[in-house]
């Protein structure tokens, strides 16, 4: 029987792509990503061996561990002109997929924030509403679930995901913002929401590309976000304020999503390592003889019979034997 039983959360962010764990967290990254929503592996390297603190946003790279095991990957973004956070990717090892493990890191990703001192305003999710709702990724059936279990509350306002390049163009969709504050905020002028927006295409994703494409390509790439802008601008035109919806999640009783995350994460042992193994073996052969060679030469320096000095360790060893047990039993009824 196992009487104790822990889960270990824990989040390390990298800073280079030189980072032990960096290729094997986004090989997790790569196999649990979909395609139309997945950023390029070489750009998040790219950005992640960039330090320059003159650009609009700063992206943040975590290594994510259970048990001291590596089980995923993380970005988050900081957009500096509007102290929002977009949450981007939380990419977890098939076995560790569950809602306590997903909760756990969401919550651990948000006290970095608190813990390093970030001003935030918004902490920000994209979920997809592709074809009315029809046909989301599994990602965004995941977040749709997670955001509002954990406060998140949704801009009542049309949004469109930026495509991930010019040629990606299923990663170009409907959207929904979704926003958690320190406190609940119900509504939104409406050109609050559009410098959010804003800042997101052309601060963010603009800066972005503008690292990667060629300036052809940058043109092109600005052009296409000016005309999503300017689609939400004219969608918006006739409202004062954008409502912030808290909802009862009903997206957890929608039987046509298939994703299910429900469960327990894997339990494990820990394991003594190798070095262990081989300090207790030399320990265990090499103790006994240490201990027989000095006392016998303790018995030749002190000049003690044999058999006197039997006598004297035995009622040594019963005192320290007798002291032990009474120690024991007093911290059992403590």
């Amino acid at each position: 029987m196992r009487d104790e039983l822990d889960y270990c959360f824990k989040i390390r962010r990298i800073e280079r792509s030189t980072d032990l764990d960096y290729t094997a967290a986004l090989k997790i990254y790569n196999e649990t990503t979909p395609y139309e929503i997945k950023t390029n592996t070489n750009e998040i390297t790219m950005w992640m061996d960039r330090k320059e603190k003159t650009d609009s946003f700063e992206p943040m790279f975590f290594c994510l561990y259970f048990a001291e095991q590596l089980s995923g990957f993380a970005m988050m973004t900081y957009i500096r002109s509007q102290r929002i956070v977009i949450l981007e990717y939380v990419a977890l090892a098939k076995e560790y997929r569950v809602n306590s493990v997903f909760y756990s890191y969401i919550n651990l990703l948000e006290s970095y924030l608190n813990a390093n001192q970030y001003d935030v305003a918004f902490i920000l999710n994209e979920v997809s509403n592709r074809r009315n709702g029809r046909d989301i990724d599994k990602e965004s059936q995941l977040f749709s679930k997670l955001l509002c279990v954990e406060g998140y509350g949704k801009f009542n306002a049309p949004y469109i995901t930026p495509p991930l390049g010019n040629a990606n163009y299923e990663s170009s969709f409907d959207a929904f913002l979704f926003a958690k504050s320190a406190g609940d905020i119900h509504a939104l002028e409406k050109q609050t929401y559009l410098a959010i927006v804003k800042s997101i295409y052309f601060e963010y994703y603009l800066a972005w590309y503008t690292l990667v494409l060629s300036q052809e390509e940058i043109k092109q790439y600005s052009e296409l976000l000016h005309r999503c802008f300017d689609h939400i601008s004219k969608a918006t035109a006739t409202i004062n304020e954008v409502n912030v919806i808290y909802s009862d999640c009903p997206i957890l009783k929608n039987n046509s999503q298939t994703i299910k995350t429900t469960g327990l994460p894997p339990t494990k042992k820990k394991r003594a390592t190798a070095m262990v193994y081989i300090f207790l073996s030399i320990f265990i052969i090499l103790c006994p003889i240490i201990i027989v060679y000095c006392y016998n030469k303790l018995l030749l320096l002190l000049d003690i019979p044999m058999g006197a000095a039997s006598g004297i360790i035995g009622n040594c060893l019963g005192a320290i034997f007798t002291a032990s047990v009474t120690l024991y039993i007093a911290r059992k009824e403590l």
